[in-house]
Formats: C-alpha cells, structure tokens, sequence
C-alpha cells in the first residue's frame, strides 16, 4: 500500500513537474530568447574582455564579445554552428536539468547571468525554440500581397521602423535584414530586440510570424548612391553632419607630435589622416600641416563594407562607439565604393583642373550660381576662386558628396566631366580674401 502511494506521489509530482515546464510564463519565455540573442546587450553589462575559453574553434574569426552570445555557438536555427552542437535537442527538456548545464564549468556564466537570467534562458530553451525551416518555408510560399502582414507592420511595426522598414538607424533596413539574415529576423520577431523596447509577437502564432517575415523581404534596400554620399559627408566631418557634440578629446590613434594633436576636434575627421585625395601619406598629406605619416584608404576600394565596418569599430578608430549602425555602413560604402581617382581630375603636381573651363562656366552658371553667386561667393571666409586653388581635392570631394549639415547637393551621380569643367572653371574666379 504504502509502495503504491510512493508510487503515485512520485508520477504526479513528475506530471506537476511537466506542467511547469509547459507553461512557463511567456514573458520569461520571450526574456529567455533576448538573452540567447545577446545578453550582454539586454542585461546592459559588459562581457570579459577574454574569449569565452568554450569558443575552441578555429573557423571562423569572431569578436571576443560574440563568443559570449549563445547565438554565436548554436545558431539562429538553434541546430549548431561552427562545430557546436545546438539546443534543438532540449526542446521541451526539464527546465531545471537545463539550468544545470548553464550553471556548469563550460558556459562560464558564474558572473554574467543572476537565478533570474538562467530561469528565463532555460525556460526559453526548453518552451520557446520555433521551428524556423518551417517558418522560413511558410514565408517562401507567400505571395506578395497575400495575407494581412502590411497591416500589422504598418500597426505595429512602422511607428518605430518606418512603413519602409528603414527610419532607425541603429539596425539595417529591414527588407535588406530580411532577406540576407531571415532565421535572424524570425528570432527576433518572435521575441523582440535584446535591450530594446520592441514588442515580442510570438503570440500572434507562426503563421503571422511566417506572413511578416515574406512582407519584409519585399521592403526597398538601402539606396546606394545616397548611402555612399552620406558616407562622403562622414568622411569630411561626421561629428558636423550627425549633429552630436563635438569631441572634447584627441582622437587616441592621432599622432601626438602632429600639427592639429591639440585640437581634438580635427583628430576626429577621417580626411586629416587620410586625406581628400584618399591616399595620406603617399599624397597631398605627405607633408605640411595635414601630414600625419598614416596611410590612406585607396587600398580599401572595392572591399567588402562589413570587414570595413570592422577596421572601423576596431580599437584603432573607436567609431563604434560615436556612430550608429547606418553612419558605420554608410561611411564603409564610401570607402569600397565612393573613392574616386582624384588624379583625373587635379594634376597632382600644379593643382589646377583638367576640365575645360569654358564648359565648366556654363554649368556653373545653371547649377551652382543660384547659391554661390556668379563670382563665388565666400565660401569658409574665403571666395570660391581661391578655395578651389587652394585645396582643389577638397572641392572635388565636397561636389561629389555635399557639405556636412548642408544643403548643398552630390554631384556624384552626374557625368564626371561636368565636375571636372566646373572646377576649371572655378580657379578662375577671383580669389579675393
């Protein structure tokens, strides 16, 4: 008798157990997801500075911040990655025996995740993994224009993202994220940004999930030539054309016994190291007042804007920590892509333009007069005529790009001809004081 009451305490405690485990609260659930994605970010700590010693492997190179995201080891689609096994296999394992692999040796979290963030880590681990080829199949199957995701993005969504996905700048656009990173996207619309105030949706159920995900792919990408101007103006002065404060100290990679070293505010721009004509120390920058003895950025043309992004939040340019997401991707779509051959344009030796200053006076008349003023007015305390004699590179890349913080246009995507005549004709207006 006493054997089958045992018997029978021991199956309901396991079903009460069971029961737990199913009906998790979802808010823990979601909370789990965020910290899978990255917990440093929505704990709003600092990971070790090391490696985390468990990211053994020699595939990929990876930041030692993400070796600290779960995401990093098992994946978007929670199978493993990198040589790593996934969580797939503890869906709906008993929470407590997933915190016990948690609170091991391995994971290292002794001083990152508190009882809380294991619970709800563990919790999501167990309930919360969706079956993403599947969801990634239903969005495939969607045609555009079916369904009623429009409406929820633009209910939900736009207030923040922009009815075209692209208003924050903190993230890519969203039609570009959603069709370069979908198993990425449909994790973090499920559960909502680590850090951010963005709602979780997986309540709506996979096959909203699913028809926003297809919805999002149909989102326009970030306009290139605009990217690639803005970037110019980032190039020239990022700290004038984002209209943030001014750095009040050198830029540490700044050479100390350089001209500008105690003004901080100059150490800062991209073009004082590297120059207007992109190639610091081999060109106009090689000497003078500008000459730092730092290369240029010539070399960069044409690579790829992620591996530039990342010279760019490196310890040597520290950007990451003064530029959003879009200013960084701009600014590397300036680099690959925005470079042009300043020496067809200026000859290096004389710095007068190649361009036919006869041509140049009728377009200068049509686009530029209206603002500037048939002699070129001044332009930074001195005339026109005597700015683009002066430092003509410096012209070519403002009339390519824009000024910051200005309403002057780039003249980027106009025959390179016409800027080349333009400054012709340009140095021939009165260089007046």
């Amino acid at each position: 008798m006493k054997k089958t009451m045992f018997t029978t305490l021991v199956a309901l405690l396991a079903t009460f157990t069971t029961t737990l485990a199913s009906a998790a609260d979802p808010a823990s659930v979601v909370r789990g997801g965020r910290l899978y994605d990255n917990l440093s970010v929505e704990l709003k700590s600092r990971v070790p500075n090391q490696p985390n010693p468990a990211f053994t492997t020699q595939q990929v190179r990876v930041a030692p911040s993400d070796t600290w995201r779960c995401v990093e080891c098992h994946g978007w689609d929670y199978k493993g990655q990198h040589g790593f096994v996934g969580i797939a296999g503890k869906q709906n394992a008993d929470p407590a025996a997933i915190l016990a692999i948690l609170n091991n040796a391995n994971h290292k979290y002794d001083e990152l995740l508190d009882d809380g963030d294991r619970r709800d880590l563990a919790n999501f681990i167990s309930t919360g993994q969706a079956d993403m080829r599947k969801l990634l199949d239903m969005a495939a199957k969607i045609k555009p224009g079916q369904g009623y995701s429009d409406k929820v993005f633009a209910t939900i969504c736009a207030n923040c993202h922009g009815l075209e996905g692209d208003r924050l700048r903190q993230i890519p656009p969203l039609g570009d994220s959603a069709r370069q990173r979908p198993l990425e996207v449909l994790h973090v619309t499920l559960n909502g940004h680590p850090g951010g105030d963005m709602p979780a949706l997986t309540t709506l159920g996979d096959d909203t999930v699913a028809s926003m995900l297809a919805y999002l792919q149909t989102l326009r990408s970030v306009n290139m030539a605009s990217s690639i101007a803005n970037g110019g103006r980032l190039y020239d002065d990022w700290q004038a054309q984002l209209g943030g404060q001014r750095q009040a100290l050198p830029h540490p990679s700044y050479p100390a016994k350089a001209y500008y070293a105690n003004v901080p505010i100059e150490t800062w721009r991209c073009k004082e190291c590297h120059g207007w004509d992109y190639k610091g120390n081999q060109g106009v920058y090689a000497k003078g007042k500008h000459a730092t003895g730092i290369k240029g950025i010539r070399a960069m043309a044409g690579a790829d804007p992620e591996k530039i992004m990342a010279v760019l939040t490196s310890s040597v340019h520290l950007f990451g920590a003064v530029m959003k997401y879009r200013d960084l991707l701009d600014l590397a779509n300036f680099v690959s892509y925005g470079q042009i051959d300043m020496d067809k344009i200026v000859d290096s030796k004389t710095g007068l333009a190649r361009g036919d200053a006869a041509k140049g006076a009728s377009h200068y008349r049509t686009m530029c007069a209206s603002c500037h003023g048939l002699e070129g007015r001044y332009v930074a305390k001195r005339a026109m005529g005597r700015v683009t004699k002066e430092d003509p590179w410096h012209s070519v890349h403002n009339m390519l790009n824009g000024h910051p913080d200005d309403t002057m246009p780039a003249l980027r995507e106009i025959d390179p001809q016409v800027v080349n005549d333009l400054l012709a004709h340009m140095q021939t207006l009165q260089a007046r004081r």
